[in-house]
């Protein structure tokens, strides 16, 4: 840059040039998440820090402490933010009170474990194990305590300014190349927080949106319905079951308006089955896209009884779950993603998409800056049309600066199909539950071949970037094979050589793969999730409901 500008009498009108374009497009990124922000009746700066604040959950009205929500371990939990930032934002029942499209069960429960975080008697805001297994109560939780980490109003800074005032005291080029790429870098770093920080206003306010009033929500929709089954008052907004289909059974049975059944009391579901019925539509209704919506958790006894009531109320006793799935994609239905997510027994969990090699390619350092540092990472490969399998390290990828990193962690392997009748999870001895990853210019060598690969799993069981004499340049190079001894003792149907005992789960033992992922399967922490950046590849938004599957869920019958 010196070079071009040539010395001090010149630098000025440059640098001050790039330094307006910075710090103006830095103004505009700024008012945008302002914008946002107040799009949806959110505030930066808080009126009431102190006392309590009543919320409607789900019928039932509650006092919520304004502290224990500022408190450092939830000041920054979508819940406090929603609740305390974006009040105006929210509907209100017929008294005035903040209404929340919740569980009054889950809300109760979180206010207990909120109760003893403020008094000091615990340092989290975790769900007990029972409710933490329960979908009616875990789901919420991993939603609500998602984290918005920066929220304060960002700022104006007259930085540049003051840089600029640097640059005119600078005598010598040295001294003015160190001003400027100081200031530049400042101002870089600055508009790289803010676009990270407008991302996660956006995807707050997505996740947020079912809570949040709309701006074509009219009164009707708003309106809080009310049935009565046994003395018990059931609530839920009328623009919640709307989104489930404007005719759906449990809109005309709730409507306070024509379409309607003459009688506000339930008489023939038991209050157990009903409140069941109309949490799993809460929950279908306004749960992300991204995140599995399991059925009710239900004592085996009553289990058909139930699965009676839900069928006449228009749902079915199946998990929901809008992941991507289909011939572009390793998973051809959503079948075939609950049925693994079972076998991973994850039973609150959140896929979310970090690779894909139909369009981020097959570079091994793509691959590697794609995943970052998530843990918990399913690998799912297609070989053809009839073998897919995966693979699920329960930790990170860890690349070392040079040559190669070794290391233990635990994994095991998936049939999908091909292999076996059915998706089959392969247990691997705990022995070779090895991982080893070369940095990006290394390799590894076989122990018995003259071939390399740049990343293996279970210890070898399955090669990436793998060719003779290798490495190969595509990660969809691949071997993949397991001992006939850690098989499973069901009904193999894949290849097998005698002469070494090895069976593997693709169609051959060396292969390029049709089509590679590597999902992050996000586990609860006690029954909340971290934020993750969507990948371009999957559509975000909130869930729109486009029916429920016809199938029964597998776990419940076996």
């Amino acid at each position: 840059m010196l070079e071009l500008i040539g010395g001090c009498d010149t630098i000025d009108g440059d640098f001050d040039a790039s330094i307006e374009r910075l710090t103006m497009a830095k103004r505009a990124l700024t008012d945008e998440i302002s914008r946002l922000v107040a799009s949806r009746g959110g505030v930066s700066h808080l009126a009431e820090t102190i006392g309590e604040m009543l919320v409607n959950a789900g019928g039932v009205v509650f006092p919520v402490s304004r502290r224990a929500l500022l408190l450092p371990c939830m000041k920054h939990r979508y819940i406090s933010v929603l609740l305390m930032h974006f009040s105006d934002g929210l509907p209100r029942d017929a008294d005035g009170h903040v209404y929340l499209e919740t569980s009054p069960a889950y809300f109760e429960a979180l206010l207990d474990e909120l109760t003893l975080y403020e008094t000091g008697r615990t340092n989290t805001v975790d769900l007990p194990p029972s409710k933490a297994a329960d979908p009616a109560y875990s789901e919420y939780h991993s939603l609500f305590m998602r984290e918005l980490p920066s929220f304060s109003a960002p700022t104006h800074s007259s930085r540049g300014a003051a840089t600029t005032k640097a640059v005119d005291g600078a005598c010598d080029e040295k001294a003015l190349a160190d001003v400027i790429q100081t200031s530049l870098s400042d101002l870089e770093k600055v508009m790289k927080r803010l676009t990270r920080r407008r991302e996660e206003v956006v995807r707050f306010l997505s996740a947020m949106e079912p809570f949040m009033k709309g701006q074509d929500d009219t009164g009707d929709d708003l309106a809080v319905l009310s049935l009565n089954v046994l003395g018990r008052q059931v609530v839920i907004q009328r623009r919640t079951l709307l989104r489930l289909g404007a005719d759906h059974p449990l809109l005309t049975r709730f409507s306070n308006t024509p379409p309607r059944w003459g009688d506000r009391r339930v008489r023939q579901t038991p209050t157990k089955h009903f409140v069941n019925t109309v949490e799993f539509a809460r929950r279908c209704a306004c749960m992300p896209k991204d995140q599995l919506i399991r059925p009710p958790l239900m004592d085996e006894s009553e289990r058909e009884l139930f699965k009676e009531d839900l069928a006449m109320y228009g749902l079915t006793y199946s998990p929901i779950l809008d992941l991507p799935a289909g011939q572009e994609w390793v998973m051809q239905s959503t079948e075939e993603w609950v049925a693994v997510l079972d076998l991973m027994d994850r039973p609150t969990c959140r896929p979310s998409l970090l690779f894909k090699s139909g369009s981020d390619g097959g570079d091994f350092g793509t691959l590697l800056q794609k995943v970052g540092d998530a843990s918990g990472l399913l690998f799912l490969v297609s070989h053809n049309d009839t073998h897919r399998f995966g693979a699920f390290v329960d930790g990170q990828l860890k690349p070392p600066s040079t040559r190669t990193n070794k290391y233990k962690v635990p994994s095991f392997l998936i049939s999908i199909s091909g292999a076996y009748s059915r998706p089959t999870k392969v247990p691997i001895p705990e022995a070779r539950q090895v991982v080893e990853v070369a940095s990006r210019d290394a390799f590894m060598k076989a122990r018995n071949a003259d071939s390399r690969g740049k990343l293996y799993l279970s210890d070898g069981y399955l090669w990436l970037a793998w060719a003779t004499p290798g490495p190969a340049d595509d990660v969809r190079s691949m071997h993949q094979w397991v001992k006939k001894e850690d098989l499973p003792d069901k009904d193999y149907l894949g290849q097998f050589n005698d002469h070494n005992d090895e069976c593997t789960l693709a169609g051959d033992w060396y292969f390029t793969a049709k089509e590679m992922e590597i999902w992050h399967i996000e586990t609860a922490r006690g029954g909340w999730f971290e934020e993750a950046a969507p990948h371009a590849a999957v559509e975000v938004g909130s869930r729109k409901p486009k029916g429920f599957i016809s199938w029964l869920w597998r776990r419940g019958d076996e």
